[in-house]
């Protein structure tokens, strides 16, 4: 065992006592209660600062400008083809969604800057200090434009539009403008083949009347009684099978879309059969007609003539028949057609303030002037310790 003992130093007879090799250690260590007592000691600043605190941020909340919030809300129907060939995967539609990309279009429609410069120019934004500033700029209230509008896709297909602004009732406006702008910006198949045959209609229209126009400058020019009856006979039968032949055209161009656009076997076969009795049909009619275009080589000029208007006049009547039906069967289509949206909700003023929180801000201040009022306390106070070992 160790002792106490001592030691000489070399050349001295000096005893040096060696220290004993088991101690006591001691530490410091702070004191929890420490940082109270200063706190403790000044209960009066602290709560004058949180009051001042609290009065500050009512105050601040209070210079704010509010803001409002309206909704609007759209589904996005889903189209037949994409549901059906969702319910073919091997997989649960919850695991994929149901709104495909039919919701995320429309979304984009209402993010679009082409929507936002329409809402702009409808409403008149940059006349409104909101959105203009000190003064008119289109670019300006775009900008801000978009900082008060959110576009938010759902799972289950709806679209969800939240505008706010300084007025209830401008952001109910700017929400149902929106909605207004939307119909006119989506372009769905139908939508496109009737302003296609809309436009065919108006061409065909021209077309006919200056037919017309030339068939009566011929006939005040000519002896139409020179015409026989045969002739006519002729050019009749000549004119009844070029509409046939367009309106085969037209059928058989139908009938093809659907055997490269159809998945059901039966509607194949059924389709099939009738292209090939409409190819048969209009192998008949073009015979038919070469047939009688050689007859009609041998006639006098006048009556080929003749034969050239009438022909012509009869095809775009044809024509024009054709296409007004399909206008109609279109306009029909596109009132009920697969890929269109519902609105929900328009949007409704809402006069209840979302900006700024009074009652969150005045707490919020409260705490924070607590908070820092108590850490320069603690700073400046001295830290109490106690001894432990």
């Amino acid at each position: 065992m160790f002792g106490r003992g001592v030691i000489f130093k070399q050349g001295s007879r000096k005893a040096i006592p060696l220290l004993e090799t088991t101690q006591s250690h001691t530490t410091d260590e702070l004191d929890p209660i420490g940082f109270l007592v200063p706190l403790m000691g000044k209960w009066k600043l602290l709560s004058l600062a949180t009051v001042i605190g609290a009065l500050a941020g009512f105050l601040i909340s209070q210079l704010m400008p509010r803001v409002y919030q309206s909704r609007a809300t759209i589904y996005a129907m889903q189209s037949g083809g994409a549901s059906s060939l969702l319910r073919s995967l091997p997989v649960p539609l919850g695991a994929i969604g149901t709104s495909g990309t039919t919701a995320s279009y429309y979304a984009a429609l209402l993010e679009s800057e082409t929507m936002f410069r329409n809402v702009i120019a409808r409403l008149k934004l940059t006349h409104i200090r909101e959105f203009a500033g000190e003064k008119p700029d289109i670019e300006e209230a775009l900008r801000r434009l978009k900082k008060r509008v959110d576009v938010k896709e759902k799972r289950d297909g709806t679209v969800e539009i939240m505008i706010r602004c300084q007025s209830p009732y401008l952001a109910a406006r700017i929400g149902n403008t929106m909605l207004d702008c939307l119909d006119g910006m989506v372009v769905t198949s139908a939508r496109r083949k009737v302003a296609f045959i809309s436009a065919r209609l108006e061409e065909t229209m021209r077309d006919l009347r200056k037919a017309e126009d030339d068939m009566r400058r011929f006939q005040e020019e000519n002896d139409i009684a020179l015409v026989d009856e045969q002739t006519r006979a002729l050019i009749s039968e000549l004119s009844e099978l070029d509409g046939r032949l367009l309106a085969l055209d037209v059928e058989l161009e139908e009938v093809s879309s659907r055997l490269t656009n159809s998945g059901d076997l039966e509607s194949l076969i059924d389709d099939e059969v009738r292209k090939r009795a409409i190819e048969s049909s209009r192998n008949y009619v073009l015979a038919r007609r070469a047939a009688l275009q050689e007859k009609l080589t041998r006639i006098p000029h006048v009556a080929v003539e003749y034969a050239r208007l009438q022909r012509r006049i009869a095809v775009l009547n044809k024509t024009f028949e054709i296409l007004t039906e399909q206008y109609q069967l279109q306009r029909i289509t596109q009132q009920g057609e697969d890929g269109d949206y519902q609105i929900i909700d328009r949007a409704r003023p809402n006069t209840r303030k979302v900006s700024p929180r009074t009652a969150v801000n005045t707490v919020l201040g409260g705490a924070l002037a607590f908070t820092l009022t108590a850490l320069g306390v603690t700073a400046f106070a001295p830290v109490r310790k106690y001894r432990k070992g």
